[in-house]
């Protein structure tokens, strides 16, 4: 029975009860963790009214089947228990949202203003449940499900089947925007194919028994009766030719391939990166980036080795297979019964040996990943392994994941040699039996002469390439379909943060800045923020000051949409920031955070970031008051000079001042500063704070510091302490408070600063 999309005869009959029937259903899919991360039976689904969730809790003996000959009907037959069903309206639920977790997922919801989490569970139906939670989206915000996903769910099948037929065709779908190509590519696989077969017959049947055996009946059809030198020169003549235009066929196979697979891959690599760029910051923090690179990279690369090299030779081989035994059956019925007696052990062996390859690409994906993350942090963290002197144990730390992906490719190579070894034992018994019994009809019975059975021998051993071929194409089959599968993960992945159809445009911004009981945390019941409320005026100067962790970058990057919030709502000019453009957003909020990062490429390139079409003298002005002109100016090549990829060239210093310069040539109406004179000494960060005076003049500018002499400038300051704002008032107004978080953080900074000068 198939594991589908949907709920199971007792789950249909219990939700009965409560007024919903079949035809109700618009989607759903299995769900199999409790809130308590117990594993259980369970569903959820939605009608055009409610969001429901059944929950079935298993016997202590239930044995939970992850794969396996069970897993097709363990949600359909196996229920031990009722269901205890939770149902929701539609209505009241906004920010439906999916977080990933290592080994678990949840989806939640804020239902009548409330975070709730909705549904837990395991990776095994992550993929299901990503369709179910973008139907769920777009129903609640369009009131209807996208006319593909209608058409998906009426032929519904086995989830395994179902899932690698619409990944090859979804990817098939990257190389037949190349028509003409493709016609060319088919066209000249086409006349190698006809050669290839022309080939043994021309060798065989007519040369040795129509010309070298004087068949003058036959030449006599080619008006060449007895001029057998005539037609032996002519049967070299086309011999040539045949390899000739073989020849010729593959040059262009090469070349169209090259153009073919050179585009595919291009656009492939466009939309995951394309899509990638969509996703929020919280997928980036989740993943690691060797990681990404992997499917980036590699994933492609194989896609690209299968639908090139392996998938248009299948249909080739398919064919002069079949052709090639109707020739052969055509000459001698009875050769080419004994030719393929053995044809059904091969389709046999393939079958077994398939499922075999495909779990172990998927292994050695894994092991490879892991190879590149480590790699990646190695080369990305090689300063600090440096400094502490860490090569060996890092050494000793790549063993164990390289020696995995060692072990993970042995394995695929041993289990290609079985396809080989067996493909390859039936061919030569095969060329064996075929030369045996031809010989013998040669010699004893004369039914056939013997340039049929040289034909019969150079087909059989014409044979040996599509053979071989399909020895390992299925190898490349189950990595290409898993490398596409990842890729079409990131280009399927729903970004947290989302556009509304009809944004609101922020063409005039103020700057003003309303927080309304706005709470906020990175898992599900566990704040950060909580209950801010808070109004920055345009124009003013905000200092935010907390302790470490207090929930000071958290607030600006809901302010800048870098998160949504859980609860409550952030204005900016009376604007909800989920209804405006990101455009406007991302143009009108530029954030100076203390981790810079700096691109490959010239300084100037790198100041214009925000505003490629700064002039030279805009971007000079930019870098003048972040103080960085003069720095720049001693570079080799000044503001040309080219730096090496994350700013390595430069000093912390140096590259938060062209990461200040980025800020001002954006000309921000909201400027966020977080902790953005952190890495510089105290000339420098004067020389900024000078700069600062006048660049915050007509924006509003919010500024985090630790560093609380860099806050006099503020119009006011808050103090944030466990996720609330604790104080708040002028710096003369803390400093009355001498049992404020201030007032102390303060005195501790003034104190510490003592001390360094008595030393």
């Amino acid at each position: 029975m198939k594991l589908e999309n949907k709920l199971s005869k007792n789950a249909l009959k219990q939700i009965k009860d409560r007024g919903i029937s079949e035809k109700d259903i618009l989607s759903s899919s299995p769900i199999d963790l409790s809130s308590d991360g117990e594993y259980v039976k369970g569903y959820i689904f939605f009608t055009k009214e409610k969001l429901g969730v059944m929950i079935m809790h298993l016997p202590g003996d239930y044995i939970k089947l992850f794969k396996g000959v069970r897993e097709a009907d363990e949600f359909i037959l196996d229920e031990p228990e009722n269901y205890e069903i939770t149902l929701y309206d539609l209505s009241k639920m906004e920010h439906i949202r999916l977080e990933n977790y290592i080994g678990t997922n949840i989806m939640t919801s804020d239902y009548e203003g409330v975070p709730v989490k909705i549904a837990v569970f395991t990776n095994k139906y992550l993929e299901m449940m990503n369709l179910f939670v973008r139907r769920l989206r777009t129903y609640v915000k369009e009131g209807k499900i996208p006319v593909e996903e209608v058409k998906e769910e009426k032929k519904e099948e086995n989830p395994k089947k179902k899932n690698k037929r619409s990944i090859f065709g979804r990817t098939l779908k990257y190389f037949l925007r190349y028509k003409a190509q493709i016609c060319a590519l088919i066209l000249t696989y086409s006349i190698t194919a006809v050669m290839g077969i022309a080939w043994p017959y021309l060798t065989g049947k007519v040369l040795f028994d129509k010309v070298i055996g004087k068949d003058d009946a036959y030449l006599s059809d080619f008006g060449l009766g007895g001029k057998y030198l005539l037609a032996l020169g002519i049967v070299a003549l086309a011999m040539l030719g045949c390899r000739l235009i073989v020849g010729l066929s593959r040059y262009m196979q090469i070349f169209v391939m090259a153009k073919v697979s050179s585009s595919a891959v291009r656009d492939i690599k466009s939309d995951v990166f394309d899509n990638m760029s969509k996703l929020s910051l919280n997928f980036f923090v989740n993943k690691e980036t060797g990681g990404l690179m992997t499917r980036v990279l590699s994933d492609s690369e194989k896609v690209r080795e299968f639908f090139v090299d392996g998938l248009p030779m299948i249909f080739v081989h398919s064919i002069t297979i079949v052709v090639t035994f109707v020739v052969m059956y055509r000459l001698n019925w009875k050769m080419a019964l004994i030719a393929c007696i053995l044809l059904p052990l091969l389709v046999v062996m393939t079958v077994k040996l398939r499922p075999g390859l495909w779990m172990l690409a998927g292994k050695r994906h894994r092991a490879e990943k892991a190879v590149t993350g480590k790699a990646n942090d190695n080369l990305t963290g090689a300063r600090v392994v440096k400094a502490f002197g860490q090569e060996k144990a890092e050494i000793e730390r790549f063993i164990h994941p390289n020696h995995n992906l060692r072990d993970a490719e042995i394995n695929i190579v041993r289990l290609r040699n079985r396809f080989t070894i067996l493909y390859n034992l039936i061919q030569e018994i095969s060329s064996i039996w075929i030369w045996i019994v031809g010989v013998f009809f040669v010699l004893k019975t004369h039914s056939i002469e013997l340039g049929v059975l040289i034909t019969f021998v150079g087909y059989v051993m014409q044979l040996n390439e599509p053979m071989n071929f399909f020895s390992w194409v299925f190898r490349m089959w189950s990595d290409s379909i898993n490398s596409a599968e990842r890729l079409f993960e990131i280009i399927d992945a729903i970004p947290d943060i989302q556009e509304k159809e009809n944004p609101t445009r922020l063409e005039s911004p103020k700057g003003e800045i309303v927080l309304n009981d706005v709470t906020f945390g990175y898992q599900v019941g566990r704040p950060v923020l909580k209950n801010i409320n808070l109004k920055i005026r345009e124009g003013e100067m905000l200092g935010i000051v907390g302790r470490s962790g207090a929930g000071k970058s958290t607030l600006v990057n809901l302010i800048s949409r870098l998160y949504d919030v859980n609860e409550g709502s952030i204005l900016i000019d009376g604007n909800d920031v989920k209804d405006l453009a990101l455009s406007d957003l991302r143009r009108n909020v530029a954030m100076v955070s203390q981790d810079t990062y700096i691109f490959m490429g010239s300084v100037a390139k790198n100041i214009a970031y925000g505003n490629e079409n700064a002039s030279r003298a805009e971007i000079i002005r930019a870098a003048k008051l972040a103080s960085a002109h003069e720095f720049i100016s001693r570079l080799p090549d000044g503001y040309d000079t080219v730096i090496s990829a994350a700013g390595k060239d430069l000093s912390g210093g140096e590259k938060q001042r062209i990461s200040i310069a980025r800020a001002i040539l954006a000309n921000p109406k909201i400027l966020i500063l977080d902790e953005a004179t952190a890495s510089v000494d105290t000339e420098t960060e004067k020389a900024i704070q000078n700069s600062l005076k006048y660049l915050v003049k007509g924006r509003t500018t919010l500024s985090i510091a630790h560093r609380l002499s860099t806050l006099r400038d503020a119009d006011r300051l808050i103090v944030i302490d466990g996720g609330r704002i604790v104080e708040e008032g002028t710096e003369e107004e803390l400093m009355a408070n001498t049992d404020g978080i201030f007032h102390n953080l303060l005195e501790l900074q003034n104190k510490s600063l003592a001390l360094n000068t008595n030393f």
